[in-house]
């Protein structure tokens, strides 16, 4: 038999195996050596033959098949913008963009004491609330990239913080994330937004949530073990905020990374639509202090923050 016909033996084959036929082991040895001999689909033969009835006590096997990929377009972005923060610097490291270094935010609140500090190999990122001040007021510190981001746009952006420190286990009432918004240097609280946080409430009450710039509520409560994690004032354990905006569907993906476990959220953008709306100019992570801590402070590190884009 020579090679033609042995691949077309071998196409023969996988179709069989991708309809999931049952065969004893002794022919699977004999086609499996056929198939080496051609040189075709024996990933994929070998993978649609594993049966429950196979399996040993205790084997869950993830099976993966040789068809085209289906994930959706946001799936396929490359990092375009990192800034790791050696020695504090704000200069990327890759900044396929031409964004440049990120820039401190200012919330313009008297008395909020906006501040951005150097640590080896982070930033410190730290906001106070002043007494008196408006319940609808949220003095809130950020550091972020200018970009420009339209309608039919896709970016995931993503930070990884540590040792949060604030009034969690008294009033609550501070919240840290990363998300986008128009405007530059100045953060203003009417601009359009959307920003996915981790919010620490009273009663140390902890949710991962869409606050600014979803159609619809969405938020989940996080487990003991997960706010152990991360408030921790002896072993505090990274997290990673991940926030997908995906400006060809009108849609919104949030994820949250810690320890061993991931929380995510799908959402409707409300302001950032697939067929208009502002354009995105600014995006990166920070921190923000609520009515429910009056003259409370809260900080945070900074470990990176990346930009993946088509």
């Amino acid at each position: 038999m020579n090679f033609s016909d042995l691949g077309k033996l071998a196409n023969v084959f996988c179709l069989f195996a991708e309809r999931n036929a049952v065969m004893s082991s002794r022919t699977v040895q004999r086609i499996q050596k056929v198939l080496a001999r051609a040189g075709v689909c024996t990933a994929v033969f070998t993978l649609a033959l594993a049966t429950h009835a196979d399996a040993k006590p205790g084997f869950n096997p993830v099976i993966i098949r040789g068809i085209p990929s289906t994930a959706p377009a946001s799936d396929e972005l490359q990092l375009a913008y990192l800034a790791s923060f050696p020695n504090g610097s704000l200069e990327p490291s890759v900044d396929k963009m031409n964004a440049g270094p990120m820039v401190p935010g200012d919330p313009l609140i008297p008395g909020s004491n906006p501040t951005v500090s150097a640590a080896p190999g982070e930033i410190v990122v730290s906001i106070h609330r002043p007494l008196g001040l408006s319940p609808d007021a949220i003095p809130a510190e950020s550091i972020f990239a200018p970009v420009n981001f339209g309608p039919g746009s896709i970016v995931r952006l993503r930070a990884t913080f540590i040792a949060p420190v604030g009034p969690y286990a008294t009033t609550g009432g501070f919240a840290i994330g990363v998300g986008a918004r128009i405007g530059g240097k100045d953060d203003l609280p009417l601009e359009p937004r959307v920003f996915v946080t981790v919010n620490a409430r009273p009663n140390q009450l902890v949710r991962f949530q869409v606050p600014f710039g979803s159609v619809e509520p969405t938020n989940t409560v996080l487990p003991q073990a997960v706010k152990d994690a991360i408030y921790s004032t002896t072993d505090p354990q990274p997290f990673t905020i991940e926030l997908t905006i995906d400006r060809k569907l009108g849609t919104g993906t949030a994820k949250l990374m810690v320890i061993d476990q991931v929380f995510s959220l799908s959402f409707t953008l409300s302001d950032f639509l697939a067929d208009g709306g502002p354009t995105i100019t600014a995006v990166g992570p920070g921190i923000a202090v609520n009515s429910n801590a009056p003259g409370q402070t809260a900080s945070v590190h900074v470990r990176e923050f990346r930009m993946y884009t088509k």
